[in-house]
This record gives C-alpha cells, structure tokens and sequence, in this order.
C-alpha cells in the first residue's frame, strides 16, 4: 500500500453516560463533590458525556433561596471546583446551577470541559412540567436560546423538552438535565417520550433526573437516567435506586430522524388515575407504593426520626400508611418495632374495626398501643360546657381532635414521625375534621384517592404474609366511615359514601375536573362510564361541586406531602378558599332543567 494511502476507518461509537448523585439541599460546596465524584465514576466507565440533572449544585428543590445571592456565588465556586475536576479528563460534563442572566437569577446548564466552563445555557420559558414540579426560579424573561454549544455535535437542554416536537438535528448529541417528579404514571411516559423525542430529533440523548436528597415537601424524584437514540432506550438506570447511573454507546453516524411509529405510547394516554390496561396497572399501583415508602423513608432519615407512629382505624387509609411505614422501617434498617400503631377508640368505634386495628399491627410485628379517647373526650365536653347527649359537630370533631393530640404527642415523646393517613378524596370533599385527622407530620396517601387505595392495598398485601393479608382482606370489605357516632346495634351506623356518595364517583369528578371538564361533561362521563342511577349520580355531583370550593381553606394549611398520583396541595393545585363556585353549580342546575331527574 503506498505511503499517502489509509484504510477507511469507521469513526468509533461515542459513549454516554448519565448519573444523579445524592445531592445535599442548599450546600454546593458537597454537590461538587458528589459531582467530581461521578465523573471519576463516568471516566471509570470509559465515558466521553456525562449529564447531570438539573440545578444539581444547589438542589433542584431549593425553591426562592435559589436565587440567594449567596447561593448564587456558591454555585460559581462550586461550577470552577468542578471544572478544575475535568482539567486532565476527556469527559464533557452538563451539570444544572442557578446563574445570572440578563440581570435574572435563571436555571441554567454549564457545559464543562478540559477545566474550563465552555458554555452557560439558560432555560428558556418553554419548560413546563407535565407533572407538577417547576425550580422556583423566574424564567419568564429570559429569552429562549439555542441548545447549540461552542462544542461540536454537543447540544444541551431540558428535560421538560422531551414532551415537545423537536427540530430535526441529526448525528449530534443531546444532554438532557430534568427536573421532572415521579408518580405512579411518570415512568411509562417519561421513558416513551425521551426516546420518541430521540427519534424526531435525530440526536443521541442522555438524560438525568433529579434523586435522593431532593426535598419531599411536595414531591418524590426517582432519578431516572437513560440514554436513547433512534427511538430505543439503550440504557436506564432503576427508578428509585441509589446514585442512579446509566451508560451506553451510540453511533453518530447511524443517527437519523424520523417519525415513531406510535406518536405516544399507551401509558401516555389520559386514561384515569391508573392506566386501564391491567398489566400495566399493577405495575403503576407497585410503582406508586414504592414512591410513597421512598418519600417517607427519605422525610424520617432527614430529621432523624426513630421511627413512625400512626393511628389505626381499622379503616383502609391506615392500613395502607402502616403498610408504607413498615416498608420504610424496613429500607432504613430498622426493626418492625421502630412503628408504632395505635387504636384509639371512641363512641362510635366498634369490634370489628377494633379488631382488624390491633390484628394487622401485631400480624406485621409492629408495637401496638390502644388509648381510648372516651373519657378526655367527657372531660373536654365538660370543661366547655357541652351536652354528650347532642351528637352534633362538637361531639364528632372532639374525638378526632383527641386523636391528633395523642399521636402528636407520641411523637414528641419517643423520637417518631406522626404518619398522616388522610387520602385525596377526603381533601377534595374536606371530609376530614379541622385540626383533627386534617393534621399530621407528614401525609403519605394525601395524593392517593380511595378508589386508588383499595387497588394498592388489594395488590401489595399478599408480600406482607398470611396472616396480614387476611385482616386487609376484612378491611377491604370494611364500609368507609370516621366511626364518630355509636353504633347500631354492634354495627357501624355512619357510612361515608350513605352520606357523600359513592368514592366511585367523587374519585372520577375530581380528576376530570382538575382536567378542565365542566358538571355537564362530568355528568354525562360518569353515566357512561360507571353503574349508578341517574338521581344517584346528580345528587353526588353537587355534593363534590358544593364542598370542593367550601373546603379549600383545609387544603391551603395541610401537612407536607409527595405528590405520588394526583395532588391539590398548594403546591400544585393554586386556589382562594373565598372563591365561588356559583359559574360551576349555574351549570350543575342546568342539568337537572334538561333531563328532569
């Protein structure tokens, strides 16, 4: 072969990487740390790109102090810390801080590489989140700028952009830092989305997403990280798992775009809570038991909780938040005995849920302790002057109250979490006594409607032996109710759904609702999709349009908790507990005009 002439050489695959290190809120000085020490983990991996997620140098969570001028020049001393850790490496890093922009403190991606800062990418105002989580810094003015970098072929973005249509960009790479939460959906339609978006836009994308650390006011972050190109997921991390981190190989010249055969994957379809097919569902009712043991582990290792205390009713709501709190007991390493369940009975209370309270804790070997709250409850009525005899407000609302006190005060006393057993459509229908069981320390089902609870209950029950799934088997068939008044006759006389309507209902009102349908729309849906009577279904309606708008005041000064399926927290759900709801009851009558129910 003559001198001048060289064999054809193929350019090699590149190699992607993306990680989401534990991050430690408000502390960039440890961030970069845990940062250096992932690109010494991407370098060990033979890595040419590593992405991390977004405003990782301060915490994805952080909310106003992000824009701290403090934090701010933490996070530029971090940044060059970390730049100074690439100064001998052949690794590009993508790592998320917040920066100033245009006189703005904005969520910005620094693109680092041989020891220097080679790029600072603002984003831009296009990066809703689907989910509900948004970093609290102000975008609003900062322009949208090109993804494009000084770097060739190297492209950085938002994850938030793999919901969007792209521009075609063949053969470059994305880097991808996200802040988007999880929920028992997230997975199946971040994982289709990231790689239909690989497909549109012709590029190789890693994409990571913020993890362990993040606060759990609001929301719980599984750190998914994946890397996909030509609509196929090459690699991803597991949900949930510890210093999260994915790595593949991708052929830049073999990257092309097109157009995915399916546009959106099923998952992705607005189906409900859940999605309707049943394979799916289980794994999306695992997934969302998972998400609420991550988030409540994660709460009690943050303020050095011994343990957790709950109030069993015997009902479904506590069943289930004495299901996660052993799980999480059991993550932590600690011993059963570190959760405490206590019954505390009342006039309304009878042997069965008794019963069933005690059997579970003991059957998944729990402590238990049962507190009556009859006589406190005798003792308050008469310190003010109440009459036992009258069964109104005052009589219901002072047993729960009772009750809150006691497992606050546990709490206090022995070093444990107060787990809230409060579920979402109580919040919807404040069904739920005013700094009574409205209270806890942390709320574990506060996103989770009942219908939703019964299904997780149902299908996770059998891992936690014979003998528990047995009692949640009886309170399965146990009928809903805050067992305030005595009973009839040994049975339970205040049946929840006798009063408010079936759960059934209220559960589809609401999510459509929050989906932007009207009383009419939500009528008609409800007569096609469930079995219940015209009248029953109207009646029912008014009842969750009347106490949706009178009970916010209740929803604006709730516990903390992760948002998991479908929240109206604050955080999420924005509302004045003096608005009218007189537009959507004109509607609601409306109805009644036209079909003469």
């Amino acid at each position: 072969m003559p001198d001048n002439m060289l064999a054809y050489q193929p350019e090699a695959p590149v190699r992607l990487a993306a990680a989401s290190p534990r991050v430690t809120l408000g502390d960039p000085a440890a961030n970069a740390q845990a940062a250096i020490a992932a690109i010494r983990r991407a370098e060990e991996a033979e890595a040419d790109y590593l992405v991390l997620p977004e405003l990782f140098l301060c915490g994805a969570t952080i909310g106003s102090l992000a824009s701290h001028k403090l934090i701010v020049e933490a996070c530029k001393s971090a940044l060059a810390s970390v730049a100074a850790a690439t100064k001998h490496s052949a690794l590009t890093l993508s790592i998320g801080l917040p920066y100033v922009i245009n006189s703005r403190v904005t969520s910005c991606i620094a693109l680092v590489r041989l020891g220097r800062v080679a790029a600072i990418i603002p984003a831009s105002p296009q990066t809703a989140n689907p989910f509900g989580f948004r970093p609290a810094i102000p975008r609003g003015e900062a322009p949208s700028r090109s993804t494009l970098t000084p770097i060739s072929r190297v492209a950085v973005g938002f994850a938030n952009m793999i919901f969007s249509r792209p521009r075609p960009r063949e053969g470059q790479i994305m880097l991808l830092s996200g802040s988007i939460n999880a929920t028992a959906k997230s997975y199946d339609i971040v994982k289709s989305s990231l790689a239909s978006f690989s497909a549109r836009a012709g590029m190789a994308t890693a994409m990571a997403l913020p993890s362990y650390g993040e606060s759990t006011s609001s929301f719980v972050f599984d750190g998914y990280c994946a890397i996909a190109a030509n609509g196929v997921i090459l690699a991803e991390s597991v949900p949930l798992e510890k210093e999260p981190f994915a790595c593949a190989d991708v052929d830049i010249n073999a990257l092309s775009s097109f157009e995915p055969f399916a546009d959106v994957a099923p998952d992705a379809v607005d189906e409900g809570y859940v999605s309707s097919n049943e394979a799916k569902a289980k794994r999306q009712l695992s997934r969302l038991f998972a998400l609420q043991v991550a988030a409540l582990a994660r709460r009690a290792e943050h303020i050095g909780s011994k343990g957790f205390v709950i109030g069993v009713s015997g009902g479904l709501d506590s069943a289930l938040a004495l299901l996660v709190a052993c799980k999480a007991a059991d993550d932590m390493g600690l011993p059963r005995q570190s959760v405490l369940g206590i019954s505390m009975p009342g006039f309304g209370t009878t042997g069965r849920t008794r019963n069933n309270s005690k059997a579970l804790v003991e059957a998944l070997g729990c402590r238990y302790r049962e507190i009556s709250v009859a006589a406190a409850c005798r003792q308050h009525f008469s310190d003010i002057g109440h009459d036992e005899a009258v069964r109104n407000a005052v009589y219901e609302n002072a047993q729960a109250r009772e009750r809150t006190k006691i497992l606050l005060d546990i709490a206090n006393e022995e070093a444990l979490l107060d787990v809230g057993t409060g579920d979402l459509s109580e919040a919807a229908l404040g069904w739920t006594t005013f700094g009574g069981d409205h209270l806890a320390q942390y709320g574990v089902n506060a996103s989770v409607p009942k219908t939703i609870i019964r299904r997780v209950v149902a299908q996770i029950g059998p891992m936690f032996g014979e003998n528990a799934c047995s009692v949640l088997n009886d309170i399965l068939a146990t009928p809903v109710s805050p067992e305030l008044l005595p009973p009839d006759n040994g049975e339970i006389a205040q049946k929840t759904e006798e009063l408010v309507g079936s759960y059934e209902l209220h559960d589809m009102f609401l999510y459509w609702f929050l989906k932007g349908k009207g009383p009419g729309e939500l009528y008609e849906l409800a007569l096609e999709k469930l079995r219940f009577p015209e009248e029953e279904v109207y009646r029912t309606l008014g009842t969750f349009i009347r106490r949706f708008f009178s009970q916010q005041f209740k929803r604006n000064c709730a516990p903390e908790a992760p948002l998991v399926c479908l929240s109206i927290a604050p955080s999420v759900f924005t509302m004045p507990s003096d608005m009218s709801g007189r537009v959507f009851l004109r509607e609601y009558e409306l109805i009644n005009r036209k079909t003469d129910i």
